[in-house]
């Protein structure tokens, strides 16, 4: 979409301004109103509302904060009955219908805004936050405290302030331009209220859509109710340990906790399942195997394997013909055709449909676990994950007893090691249960997998390698923590590059940085730094420190991992100060969480 507008309000009882700033000119328009009587201006009134009716616009938490407070500006109210207005939204974490109900603010159809922090990945953060995962140029806190009656040189200084926040929103719009893009090419079947859904919401408004209104509604549960759970007939195991795990699932009425969710009973959460090489554990998550500090390195006659289940949790639930009993059978037929129809448009090379129903399938399986979704559904969710564990473990148990080991497995999939004269015997089994479930399976090879844990591990193919947890770099989901060092040890692990080579001739500062989220905000050597902290390590550091808890404290408690620290707000030329030496030393410890510095 283009002369897309970023708009962005700071509010104090004698001060209104909301700003705005074209993604593409960069032109930006202020729009001021002074003193805690005072109101918009009649001409600024009449800009204000000329931008917001003709311009497509858009913020960061704009929907529940920017648009009541607009909105209220609109009707000519004073700076300090906007400042009420405010403080409540904030107080009392009020979202934007209920503001604007309660105001009796009506957002007119003429308006055409989003909101962009729901379609950003990952749990949500403040956008300060994710101006830090993005390296953005200056992190700046809110420079005048909440409440404060401003003077002419602090309104000023809240003005630049309020600028570099637009500055951050576009950085983020920038970073998920291509999830923006799809919810742009759904606008036309489902409007323009995709535009600020996350892709759960996505899929609830796009089922709820095709549901009769009266069954559109969660479902009341009552506090007691429980659920069992009946095993699909393709699910059997040999040994007798899985079948006394079938027979306590099987016999086992499961519960919702206080927040509606499926409770998993202690017998099954410390229950440990040791099948051939690996021991594994079962959740309402997904199953997962136990190894830690695994290296492995397939020889000339080996061959490392991974297999994962495409599609699973969808494919349970049309193999099994599971549906919200709330909703009935329609929902399937509903699910059904919309898979269908993401088949043919991935088939016929039709991108947009394609990615716009991926969202959807993903979407709706979380929304079983959510209460307030019209998708509630806990004991789909438990069939649904329990079948999928099960399963894994009745493929894993059949190639075990043919003398294939699993070195690690995870909610859809795992990875074998075997001799290659095994294979066909490992392909023959598979396919067997490919046929048994109608699920199927997808195959890629490993050189080598370095596992810390099932939750941290490096996989090497011959295209290039793919990484978990500590093995990701920072991104929109995860905060910086010095990601040279895990560049590092990939480029060793890969490439055979020293670890001392890759840091030392590193130039690019954003490699070095860690960012932390601090309560309360951070000090630095008696300097308030802000809620948002970076830092690199420094051959001249200390400590950061949380801002003081308690009047009597003349400091807070230390910022993790924040020893030999210098602070780095505002990004700029390479730093003559790194301490390379603790950025070597993270590298090593990675190494040796994967059992490779062992003598």
């Amino acid at each position: 979409m283009k002369d897309l507008i970023v708009l962005d309000c700071e509010v104090y009882p004698n001060y209104f301004l909301v700003a705005f700033k074209n993604i593409d000119t960069g032109k930006i328009v202020t729009i001021e109103a002074k003193g805690k009587d005072n109101t918009l201006s009649d001409s600024d009134a009449i800009r204000l509302r000329t931008i917001m009716y003709k311009r497509n616009t858009f913020g960061f938490n704009s929907n529940n904060y920017d648009m009541s407070i607009i909105l209220k500006a609109l009707r000519k109210s004073s700076c300090s009955e906007i400042h009420r207005l405010s403080d409540e939204i904030i107080n009392k974490g009020l979202c934007g219908w209920q503001s604007r109900q309660a105001h009796n603010l009506i957002l007119p159809i003429e308006i055409h805004h989003f909101d962009i922090i729901e379609p950003s990945p990952g749990v949500q953060v403040s956008l300060k936050l994710y101006g830090a995962r993005m390296h953005a140029k200056h992190l700046q806190d809110l420079p005048i405290a909440p409440g404060t009656h401003l003077t002419e040189q602090q309104m000023e200084d809240i003005k630049l302030y309020c600028i570099n926040d637009l500055d951050t929103t576009i950085l983020l719009y920038r970073k998920i331009e291509g999830r923006m893009q799809l919810r742009f090419d759904m606008v036309k079947d489902h409007g323009e209220v995709v535009l600020s859904k996350s892709d759960a919401q996505i899929a609830e408004l796009v089922i709820k859509s095709q549901l009769d209104s009266s069954r559109a509604k969660p479902p009341k549960l009552r506090h007691d109710t429980s659920y069992e759970y009946i095993t699909p007939g393709y699910i059997s195991f040999r040994s007798q340990e899985l079948k006394d795990l079938l027979y306590l699932i099987e016999n086992h009425r499961f519960e919702l906790d206080a927040k509606g969710s499926i409770k998993l009973p202690k017998e099954l959460s410390s229950k440990k399942i040791k099948l051939g090489y690996s021991t594994y554990k079962i959740g309402i998550g997904g199953i997962h195997s136990t190894e830690s500090r695994q290296s492995i390195i397939p020889t000339e006659n080996q061959l490392l394997v991974d297999k994962d289940v495409a599609s699973y949790y969808p494919s349970i639930i049309l193999n099994l013909g599971l549906y919200p009993k709330h909703l009935g059978e329609i929902f399937l037929r509903i699910y059904e055709n919309i898979v269908k129809r993401r088949l043919i448009a991935k088939k016929t090379g039709d991108k947009i449909v394609n990615e716009a129903l991926k969202i959807v399938i993903n979407g709706s399986f979380g929304k079983f676990g959510n209460r307030f979704s019209t998708l509630y559904s806990p004991d789909l969710m438990m069939k649904v994950t329990l079948t999928g564990q099960l399963a894994i473990l009745m493929l894993i148990e059949k190639l075990e007893d043919a003398g294939v080991n699993i070195m690690s497995a995870n909610t859809d999939g795992f990875v074998s090691l075997m001799p290659k004269d095994k294979y066909d015997e490992y392909e023959r089994i598979c396919k067997a249960w490919q046929i048994r479930t109608k699920f199927d399976l997808e195959e890629s090879r490993y050189k080598a997998l370095y596992s810390r844990d099932v939750n941290n591990y490096l996989a090497i193919t011959d295209y290039g390698h793919k990484g978990k947890g500590v093995f990701t770099l920072s991104e929109l989901s995860k905060n910086p923590q010095g990601d040279i060092s895990v560049i590092a040890v990939i480029d060793y692990l890969t490439k055979n590059i020293p670890i001392t080579k890759t840091i030392r001739e590193c130039k690019d500062v954003t490699k070095f940085l860690l960012v932390r989220s601090v309560t309360g905000g951070a000090v630095w050597r008696g300097e308030y730094l802000g809620r948002v902290v970076r830092w690199i390590y420094s051959t001249d550091g200390e400590e950061i420190r949380r801002n003081k808890l308690k009047e009597n404290q003349s400091q807070g408690d230390k910022v993790a991992k924040s020893d030999g620290a210098r602070p780095i707000m505002t990004l700029g030329e390479f730093p003559s100060d790194i301490d390379y030496n603790k950025y070597i030393k993270e590298s090593m410890d990675i190494l040796d969480g994967l059992g490779l510095l062992d003598f």
